[in-house]
């Protein structure tokens, strides 16, 4: 026995070896294939390079990866491209493919789409031993090369840049972000230095501990509480203000601020918050605050931002981090996408599988053990990669003294293939031990169904049957567990998401359980299915007194010839979150018809919100683009009452004809009492790391927080628009942005790896004007062709003179106070 134990110890270490030697030494390459052109040439390939001394036989190995894009099954002469479920796909050789010694092979293939940007890129590639698929070699991810664009295209990019950037200069800086309701402005200022004595009606004592957290690195200042006639700062009480509403006062008596609830006090502390300068409130400058009078509430009672946490999981330091973003930025809704295709991110004790299996991503997925790899997990198991019981309360609790509500999306019944995966291993554990009761419980899927689908991440098994009783007894459970936790943490869980949206077209229509459901029932078409689930799960919510919110799918119907508006359940106090108005894509008006209809309604607009789309054009910015290309002013642009207002004036708006915007249903009064506000969101399937996340949400949250909180502007509606006065507004909250808040970031927390600005160039007669996207960052560059450093020279405000400099290359880029730089642009010399 110990002679095996030795034999076992030996080979382990030189399998370990091996694959040592292996991950260093094979790279992955990625490229365009060089016919390349977005059109009709949409080749591609992936190297694999070896740079080892020993050959390398690929037949005994699987090269698996992730591609957000699919990618047609492909048969070559010695290898071939299958796609294994999802966005998962395997590369297998035949039985002649060596890889010999510094070599290289180039494996061609291509997607129906073009590849834009660097997110679209394979990823998470490894090595899968065929005859021991346990033993896996983690290659990483690939090194790419970049589309390489013409002089004159990159050019013109770059002055298209400029000119966007030029018409948005001339404005003063917006003193307030979110803007307030109503503000004058006095002569003086009001300096709070030495020991200030400060009164706080016992009312508010929930929020002594912030407002002492506050002040407490102001320079020079210490906070002494005491009798309110003596007090120089004063929050008072008064029962004639809105919920969330304040007043602020500030003058030579003092600084007052009068609420009628804890949360105003809150927000009135948020506004003093962004009058300060990030040198004030770390303590580096005193406190100098101007005379004024403010009366201030939000336009929207719900002011959102959703996070998804199930593609690619952030940890509980990310997410507390974003809640203090979000308290100063006024937002109260902390949507938590826990729960989707590719990972159950949330502890639920009584189902341990959930997690188990849910939560882990690895390459031995076919065990039963784990879910398959995604959006580049790669190989290796990813444990603890969840919340847990007790991490969740913690985000409960520090939400709500922030005066945010953590509102749960459980996703059902599509996006539902880690919970229908972990149940299925749950199933097989107990009919392993003869317990068919017990296995059936939560199976929440029909072994019989036929039906055959490809969801919108093209996964063919992904959506649970609601023809099973397990299905409904599945979320009740998790509803259970899930509502028993805000009890724990002394809060009430009041609303969940139940998700709702994308059920693939196919799903159900060859499930004997379904047919069966449907003679039960009379439904005539499998169609009626949906509508029936709906109130299915809406009853679970109505009996644990929970009100049901969900994507807009819930709010409607499919008849025969697509999804339309249900105006059936439009009496169900259903909450709907509205995305789909994708500019041209003839749902702009949707979220307006189920508002008009009678449903309440969120607008979580793809076109303008969604944070995971693309900044502009070039292929190195991260995220995706099939809702919109989306920079701060496209963010900013949406009007969410007068959504149409300004939409020639857009860049996909400037493409539809007057006639197609004039068909389109416009919000109602009914309808306009039924918006209970608008939410941003950050999708993760191409958002990897926090780093990644805070790329893609700064600064443009900033954005949706304006419009969430700020009262509606006079030109804010299709008569009155204004477009000049639009500019005026944007520019004066950018320059806000860029050079007040965005130096504030690195307070909270352990800092934003935010976006800085990119860099428009523009050759005028013998000079190069540059400018950025934003103010407040210094502009450096380079004529050496090297990547400018933080001690390279400052572009010179009036322009670079080119005569005057030889050199084939000027790069440019911004720099912040911190010492990060943004994505260079380069200027080739013809």
């Amino acid at each position: 026995m110990n002679q095996l134990k030795k034999k076992t110890s030996i080979y382990i270490i030189l399998l370990l070896l091996i694959q040592g030697v292996y991950a260093q030494e094979v790279k992955v390459k990625w490229n365009f294939a060089e016919d390349y052109n977005a059109k009709d040439k949409l080749g591609l390939s992936i190297t694999l390079v070896n740079l080892g001394k020993q050959s390398i036989d690929l037949s005994k190995s699987g090269l698996w990866f992730n591609s957000l894009y699919p990618i047609s099954d492909l048969q070559q002469s010695n290898y071939q491209f299958h796609n294994r479920n999802g966005n998962l796909y395997q590369v297998t050789f035949n039985q002649k493919s060596i890889l010999q010694a510094k070599d290289s092979i180039q494996l061609r293939y291509q997607s129906p789409y073009p590849i834009t940007h660097i997110s679209l890129i394979p990823n998470g590639f490894y090595f899968q031993s065929i005859n021991d698929p346990a033993q896996t070699i983690d290659l990483g991810h690939p090194e790419i090369t970049a589309l390489q664009l013409s002089t004159e295209t990159q050019h013109q990019f770059l002055a298209e840049l400029y000119d966007q950037n030029s018409s948005f200069k001339k404005a003063e800086v917006q003193r307030i972000l979110p803007s307030v309701s109503q503000v004058t402005y006095q002569q003086g200022n009001l300096s709070l230095t030495g020991k200030i004595n400060a009164y706080i009606d016992p009312i508010f004592k929930s929020e002594v501990p912030y407002i002492q957290e506050f002040t407490a690195s102001f320079k020079g200042m210490q906070w002494i509480q005491t009798a309110k006639e003596k007090a120089l700062i004063r929050v008072l009480h008064t029962s004639d203000l809105p919920k969330e509403g304040y007043k602020l006062t500030i003058s030579k008596e003092g600084l007052l601020i009068a609420a009628s609830s804890s949360a105003g006090v809150f927000y009135a502390i948020q506004t003093l918050r962004s009058l300060l300068t990030a040198e004030q409130l770390n303590g580096k400058q005193g406190i100098t605050l101007p005379y004024l009078n403010i009366q201030d509430q939000p336009r929207f009672e719900y002011r959102g931002f959703m996070m998804d946490i199930s593609r690619n999981f952030k940890d509980v330091q990310t997410i507390k981090k974003y809640l203090d973003l979000m308290a100063t930025l006024k937002l109260n809704k902390f949507h938590l996408h826990l729960i989707d295709d590719e990972g159950w991110r949330l502890e639920i004790p009584s189902l341990p599988e959930l997690t188990e299996i849910g939560a882990v991503r690895s390459a031995s997925f076919e065990d039963g053990k784990s879910i398959q790899p995604a959006y580049g997990s790669g190989p290796k198991a990813s444990q603890g990669a969840y919340l847990s019981k007790e991490q969740f309360k913690d985000i409960l609790v520090y939400a709500a003294q922030r005066h945010i509500t953590v509102i749960p999306e459980v996703e059902s019944p599509g996006h539902g293939r880690a919970s229908i995966k972990a149940m299925e291993t749950r199933y097989n554990r107990f009919m392993k031990q003869g317990k068919q009761k017990e296995a059936e419980e939560f199976l929440l899927y029909e072994a019989a169904d036929q039906s055959v689908y490809s969801s919108a991440q093209y996964w063919d098994d992904n959506v649970m049957n609601p023809a099973l009783p397990a299905v409904y007894r599945f979320i009740d459970v998790v509803l259970e567990e899930i509502k028993q936790m805000y009890q724990e943490a002394g809060l009430t869980l009041t609303r969940i998401s139940l998700g709702g949206d994308e059920v693939p077209s196919g799903s159900w229509e060859k499930s004997p359980a379904i047919k069966e459901l449907m003679k039960k029932e009379g439904f005539q078409t499998v169609y009626e299915v949906w509508p029936y689930y709906i109130q299915q799960i809406y009853d679970i919510c109505q009996r644990k007194g929970l009100e049901m919110a969900g994507w807009e799918e819930f709010g409607m119907v499919n008849k025969g010839a697509g999804m339309v508006v249900n105006e059936e359940l439009s009496h169900l106090p259903i909450q709907l979150d509205v995305w789909n108005n994708v500019i041209g894509g003839g749902q702009e008006d949707l979220a307006y018809r189920l508002a008009n209809a009678g449903y309440k309604t969120v607008f979580t607009s793809c076109a303008n919100f969604y944070l995971d789309m693309v900044w502009d054009q070039d292929f190195r910015e991260p995220g995706l683009k099939w809702a919109s290309i989306t920079d701060l002013n496209q963010s900013y642009s949406f009007l969410p009452t007068a959504f149409f207002a300004n939409m020639k004036y857009t860049k996909a708006g400037r493409k539809l004809d007057t006639n197609y915007l004039n068909k389109k249903v416009r919000l109602t009064e009914k309808g306009k009492a039924n918006l209970e506000g608008i939410k941003a969101a950050i999708w993760a399937e191409s958002v990897l790391t926090a780093d990644r996340m805070d790329y893609m949400v700064l600064p443009r949250l900033y954005a949706l927080a304006e419009r969430a909180w700020a009262k509606e502007k006079d030109w804010e509606n299709e008569d009155k628009f204004d477009y000049q006065l639009y500019q005026n507004s944007y520019a004066a909250l950018a320059n806000k942005i860029g050079i007040e808040e965005l130096p504030k970031l690195n307070l909270i927390g352990n800092g934003f790896s935010y976006r800085l600005p990119s860099i428009g160039l523009k050759l005028t007669g013998a000079k190069l004007l540059a400018n950025a996207e934003i103010e407040g960052f210094e502009i450096r560059y380079t004529l050496d062709q090297s990547e400018p450093s933080r001690n390279s020279q400052l572009f010179p405000k009036d322009g670079l003179q080119l005569d005057k400099v030889s050199a084939k290359q000027i790069k440019v880029s911004a720099w912040d106070r911190e010492g990060r730089t943004g994505r260079t642009s380069t200027y080739t010399l013809k």
